[in-house]
């Protein structure tokens, strides 16, 4: 079989892949800023009345980790308070890209992602409620083929150039975030799970060597038990209790656009920055799926650990360099209890989008795709995450605080959350997790 090409596409009912090198561009006027934002057209309403004077578990942030996490613990018989210091899924939560794929995964990650498909494609049913997961899961095990020829040119319709060869996983699938992390919240709720919003964690206080009490900008929750799913804010509110969570942030743009009747379905990604997913309503989700790395001050104490990652093939990176840096050296990384927090100041946090990048990705799928020339732009958003130096989640308990687990640090919580959750609530509860949690441990670095 001749190739032309050097091109690789994978498909979960389409996902393409292209084989390349990671490309680092430091860009001085990229965006990269973090500034006040809000839930993206989801909203959620928080709990009414005074927090709980006590209970088994408290969860701290009201993203998809923290909601999930939440619901497997209630599943348990526990009673659960989430406390969030702004609206729930008021930031990444609300903004993920929404792909669910195993491939190119890394080991420690892999069962993560297989598992979590198989479970979201149970959600609907569970729940009750169309969570607006399209085509996620099967019954046959993950099995990935190549497709060319009639299937591979039906599956990429209307395609401009030649693509030669394929690999199709056939078990992906997508999420509509803006959609499916609300619909949970509304369900933990329905459980008895009580999530108060605007309502910061500011610490922890401990008698004779173990967690006594959650402190919030709203008073103490007496409980022995908390978990930390805090997304991009986990690192900071884990410095105020001396214990160091590697992490830097990383922000990914994308855009929605209107339905293009003719253009393939499904999760696609080709070369020269071509990506876009179908959602469950026909509208599509499209990014050049860039990496914008601002400059902080954690990049000069240990940024040389992600050095591995920019050689990775398909991780073009931006640097960006503006007032971040200088907040970062400004940022007050220890508070006492009884004083207003960081997180009382930030409440929904978002990074400005790209929009050159973005303007300029949905020209070459129009290119690509000519059916998508029609196709009108609805929104434009970017995400904020915190990633680790492998990439990989922290899941971890926290030996410093005996009764603390972290859930945090990934950039697939939507496809992940069924099973990070799990692994989160095996951990706290000294249960054997459904996954070896040493790949994700804290203290791997």
């Amino acid at each position: 079989m001749a190739i032309s090409r050097r091109k690789f596409i994978l498909g979960g009912t389409v996902v393409a892949v292209a084989a390349g090198a990671g490309i680092l561009t430091p860009m001085l006027t990229r965006e990269g800023r973090f500034v006040p934002g809000t839930p993206r057209h989801g909203f959620v309403e928080g709990t009414g009345g005074p927090l709980p004077k006590q209970d088994d578990v408290v969860v701290i942030g009201a993203g998809i980790l923290g909601i999930m996490t939440a619901i497997n613990l209630a599943e348990r018989g526990l009673s659960v308070t989430i406390v969030e210091k702004g609206n729930i899924a008021g930031e990444q939560s609300s903004r993920f890209y929404g792909q669910a794929i195993s491939y190119k995964m890394p080991d420690e990650t892999f069962l993560l992602h297989h598992l979590g498909k198989h479970r979201w494609r149970e959600m609907n049913a569970k729940v009750g409620i169309d969570t607006k997961s399209k085509d996620v899961g099967s019954d046959i095990p993950f099995r990935t083929k190549m497709i060319e020829g009639a299937e591979l040119k039906q599956r990429l319709r209307g395609a401009t150039t030649d693509w030669k060869i394929a690999g199709f996983e056939e078990d992906s699938g997508s999420f509509d975030p803006e959609v499916a992390t609300f619909v949970m919240a509304e369900y933990a709720k329905k459980m008895g799970i009580k999530i108060f919003t605007n309502c910061a964690a500011r610490g922890l206080e401990t008698q004779a060597g173990v967690i006594s009490d959650v402190v919030t900008e709203k008073g103490p929750i007496k409980t022995s038990r908390v978990v930390v799913a805090g997304g991009v804010w986990s690192r900071l509110f884990m410095q105020n209790l001396n214990v160091d969570v590697p992490t830097l942030p990383a922000y990914q743009s994308q855009q929605l656009i209107s339905a293009a009747p003719n253009a393939p379905g499904g999760n696609v990604a080709l070369p020269g920055g071509i990506f876009f997913r179908e959602q469950a309503d026909g509208t599509y989700a499209t990014s050049p799926r860039v990496i914008v790395a601002p400059v902080v001050k954690e990049s000069f104490t240990y940024g040389y650990k992600y050095l591995p990652l920019l050689a990775l093939p398909d991780f073009p990176v931006h640097i960006s360099l503006n007032e971040q840096l200088i907040n970062s050296f400004m940022q007050s990384t220890h508070w006492d209890l009884n004083e207003e927090s960081p997180f009382e100041k930030y409440r929904d946090m978002t990074a400005l989008p790209d929009l050159p990048e973005l303007n300029a990705s949905l020209e070459k799928l129009k290119k690509e795709f000519p059916a998508f020339k029609e196709s009108t732009l609805i929104d434009q958003w970017s995400g904020a995450m915190a990633i680790a130096p492998d990439e990989n989640p922290i899941i971890s308990d926290v030996k410093e605080y005996p009764g603390l687990v972290i859930n945090t640090a990934t950039g697939w919580g939507m496809t992940e959350s069924p099973v990070s959750a799990e692994i989160t609530a095996d951990l706290l509860l000294g249960k054997k997790p459904v996954l070896d949690a040493k790949p994700f441990s804290l203290y791997r670095f």
